[in-house]
């Protein structure tokens, strides 16, 4: 018998890709303002072509398209066990526009581990390489590089500069006893310190289930529009007095491996490109699902060929297309499980989506998926005996 989901608002699992980010964004700031030898700069803003401008990075592998690298940027959890939040940037420099692709933290994946270890941000527990390799079967490549971060960075960047201003949306109002969280809001123009900032990123809705009324799509668009405020502020010119406390901040809370130099040619390129018109920001397609390994988990499934297409569309970085033997994604097939619900939900999407190269048997697919979708069933819910 199938038990109905409590229709409270999803999880937004890319919240935390803005600690990553602002991290990132304060690196940055730092390498922009210090030149080659290491000393601070004077009192006058230097010219960009003047400042040295790093060493860039350099991807082998064939069939790579020109000036295009990928970067794994995640958050962990405040145990540092696992990353709450994963994307990957695919960074074009010869066009300097920067696409990111989120990664739910509930996908799940085909991996050894039991029970809720089957999602994928459990891999980070096994460490950074067992998390590319995984991240890799949901994208169909492995990032080139990786930077980690986690709350505190943010926190003490934010405190470091002196707090930001933000007009938040609507009031806000969560408590969770087991977290000792207490999130309080009142909707409006404020000034925010370091610890008031991560509660924002971590509200995920109201006590009475309330939020964004355009969902998942509303709270990514508000989530890309505080981090260009929070990453505006740290490039402020007047905070270069500050650079060595921020400098600290991401040192102390960000694991990578991109060196200094790196870091100041991706923060060189950084410098030419429009943070409003020059990056995008999707999710990998998929559907929350009820699994019952040993206990009840919900997990996020991945549309296979909807991700695919996906991908290659807009965030491979090889000149060939990503064919289905460079995945391995997880479908209900995976298991043997089947959701007539879950077809429903499929269907839904398919209706509103056009593949840029549909066969015929492809077009007969969705036009029978598209029967599915007029039957009044709940949200997805998948149930699967681990034996």
């Amino acid at each position: 018998m199938k038990r109905k989901r409590n229709k409270l608002p999803r999880r937004i699992l890319n919240i935390l890709v803005v600690i990553a980010a602002v991290c990132v964004v304060g690196y940055f700031a730092f390498c922009y303002w210090v030149n080659a030898s290491g000393s601070l700069v004077g009192d006058h803003l230097p010219d960009p072509e003047d400042v040295d401008q790093g060493s860039a990075i350099v991807v082998n592998g064939a069939g790579r398209r020109e000036g295009v690298f990928t970067l794994f940027i995640g958050a962990t959890d405040e145990d540092e066990i696992r990353t709450d939040s994963m994307m990957v940037l695919v960074f074009d420099t010869e066009n300097h526009r920067a696409d990111l692709i989120n990664i739910p933290r509930d996908t799940l994946v085909d991996c050894e581990r039991t029970g809720a270890g089957r999602k994928i941000n459990a891999a980070y527990a096994s460490g950074v390489d067992e998390m590319l390799d995984e991240v890799s079967t949901v994208i169909g490549f492995r990032p080139d590089k990786y930077v980690v971060a986690n709350f505190d960075g943010i926190a003490e960047i934010v405190d470091v500069i002196g707090g930001v201003d933000y007009d938040v949306p609507f009031d806000m109002s969560y408590h969770d006893a087991s977290q000792d969280l207490s999130i309080e809001f009142k909707k409006g123009y404020q000034h925010l310190d370091g610890e008031e900032v991560v509660e924002y990123l971590r509200w995920r809705h109201n006590d009475d289930g309330t939020g964004y009324d355009d969902g998942d799509i509303g709270r990514v668009t508000k989530l890309q529009d505080f981090l260009v405020t929070v990453g505006s502020a740290v490039l402020s010119p007047a905070n270069v007095l500050k650079i060595p406390s921020i400098a600290a901040a991401v040192s102390n809370n960000v694991e990578t491996d991109l060196t200094t130099s790196q870091i100041l040619w991706l923060g060189m390129q950084g410098m030419k490109m429009d943070m409003q018109e020059d990056i995008s920001m999707q999710t990998l397609i998929g559907d929350s699902a009820m699994v019952n390994f040993g206990d009840n988990i919900w997990v996020y499934i991945l549309d296979e060929d909807m991700v695919i297409d996906q991908i290659n569309e807009t965030f491979n970085p090889y000149i060939r297309s990503l064919t289905e033997e460079d995945f391995s994604i997880v479908t209900p097939d995976t298991y043997g499980i089947y959701s007539e619900s879950w077809r429903n939900e499929r269907a839904v999407r398919y209706a509103g989506y056009k593949k840029s190269d549909t066969s015929d048997s492809e077009e007969q697919d969705s036009d029978s998926d598209e029967e599915w979708a007029n039957s009044e069933e709940d949200e997805p819910v998948i149930y699967y005996d681990d034996d």
